[in-house]
């Protein structure tokens, strides 16, 4: 074996140490994520909201499904506007060991309003 031959297998074989070396440490624990979601107030869900018939569904249902409203207003005598206020934080973080690290929050607020007359729903929606 002449002096090229040698290198270039002492090449071949440093390149798959090194290979095998990025493949152990680019795997498993070394690589972490993690996210988090967290609501508080009082959060609607689409799919009972979508359960309210204008004109149809009472006061009382509306009372006993969402519970009881953040706030209410009183625009005039027969007519009540029931806030259900709400907030969402998503957190999520991730690292590459020595390489990378990030992080990103995100906090979400909005409300659903359900107008009332005379103890029936008239009209709802979601902001």
């Amino acid at each position: 074996m002449n002096n090229t031959d040698w290198r270039k297998a002492a090449l071949g074989r440093a390149a798959v140490r090194a290979g095998l070396l990025i493949a152990l440490f680019t795997s498993g624990c070394l690589v972490t994520s993690h996210s988090e979601q967290k609501r508080s107030g009082n959060y609607v869900s689409d799919s009972t909201l979508n359960q309210i018939e204008p004109h149809r569904t009472s006061a009382s249902w509306v009372r006993s499904a969402l519970g009881s409203p953040s706030s209410v207003e009183k625009p005039d005598e027969q007519t009540e506007i029931w806030k259900y206020r709400y907030t969402e934080k998503r957190n999520s973080s991730g690292a590459v060991f020595l390489l990378f690290a990030g992080d990103d929050s995100k906090e979400t607020t909005g409300t659903v309003f359900v107008e009332v007359r005379q103890g029936v729903v008239t009209r709802y929606w979601r902001s």
